[in-house]
């Protein structure tokens, strides 16, 4: 009888969690909370509305950036969704736009093949990024590749992706670093910035080269150039579900660069968690590096999607 009612007592206090606890605590989206996500999409007819979700930045001489970015996608075909995301950035008192929209991003994913017991799930995603606000720069695209492959003792994602990214280019300098503020979900940028560097998106103006002073000690000033150029992004990442509890532990680990500006490939780590609030409620949450390359940084994120069914 003491057996039967402790395991009455467990029972009620664990089993509604449990049977309340959807499947969405266990879909690795794209920055939440890490970089390296699954090859599932949304579900069709369903809407998930990413909100709350912030990433802080620590980078050298106590400076800091806050990036905001809502999201929302929604399963319009089987196995494909379509998603659109605006982030919001906060930069440290001496950077110039100090705060603003980075522009809104425009994607799709579509999941090619399912996964079974001798074949692993693998997608395709895209995104386009348009940048908006005055020093707005020419927008950007990038495409993606998953792969996830579940075992017994977790799943096993591999993502890897090309696209473009674009920057002003001052006269007279060579040595430069694409924006902070572009697309994060599929293109990505950010971290500890070398002072020697640029990375303001405002526009810029520099003495041109063999420029003379006037009179009155004043240079003169050269409009910088607009260039595009490519970069990529490749990493895996791993999975552990806790079923009963409703909540997974993840980690990643990848490589992004920035190709013709002479910057070193840059390795970030990242782990976290997801955990399923309620039905339709999903808490996120992880810790990061840049650990090489020439950026330095550590950074939290923190965010929750809400998902509910939604027939269009």
């Amino acid at each position: 009888m003491r057996a039967l009612a402790v395991t009455a007592v467990a029972a009620a206090w664990f089993g509604p969690r449990a049977a309340d606890a959807q499947v969405d605590y266990r879909n690795v989206d794209s920055g939440r909370p890490l970089r390296i996500s699954d090859a599932t999409p949304t579900a069709r007819r369903s809407l998930e509305v990413s909100v709350g979700n912030g990433r802080l930045d620590k980078l050298s001489l106590n400076r800091y950036r806050l990036q905001l970015e809502p999201r929302v996608s929604y399963g319009l075909l089987p196995r494909t969704e379509i998603s659109v995301r605006s982030p919001v950035f906060f930069n440290e008192r001496a950077a110039r736009p100090r705060s603003g929209v980075g522009g809104v991003g425009i994607g799709t994913e579509h999941q090619l093949v399912m996964e079974s017991q001798h074949v692993p799930a693998i997608a395709l995603a895209a995104e386009y990024f348009v940048p908006t606000g005055p020093a707005a720069l020419p927008s950007t695209y990038a495409v993606k590749a998953l792969l996830t492959r579940s075992s017994r003792a977790g799943r096993l994602h591999l993502n890897g992706s090309y696209g473009t990214y674009t920057v002003r280019v001052p006269v007279g300098f060579e040595k430069i670093i694409p924006p902070i503020h572009g697309a994060c979900n599929v293109i990505g940028a950010g971290g500890d910035l070398p002072l020697r560097l640029l990375c303001a998106p405002a526009p810029l103006t520099v003495a041109a080269p063999g420029a003379s002073a006037s009179a009155n000690g004043s240079v003169a000033l050269a409009t910088p150039l607009i260039a595009t150029h490519d970069r990529w992004i490749a990493g895996a990442a791993i999975d552990h579900t806790f079923p009963l509890h409703a909540i997974m532990l993840v980690a990643d680990v990848f490589a992004q660069k920035y190709r013709s500006i002479g910057r070193a490939a840059d390795w970030t780590a990242e782990a976290g968690l997801r955990a399923q609030l309620t039905r339709s409620i999903v808490l996120d949450a992880a810790v990061g590096r840049l650990f090489t390359g020439e950026s330095r940084a550590s950074f939290l994120t923190v965010g929750t999607t809400v998902s509910r069914p939604l027939k269009l």
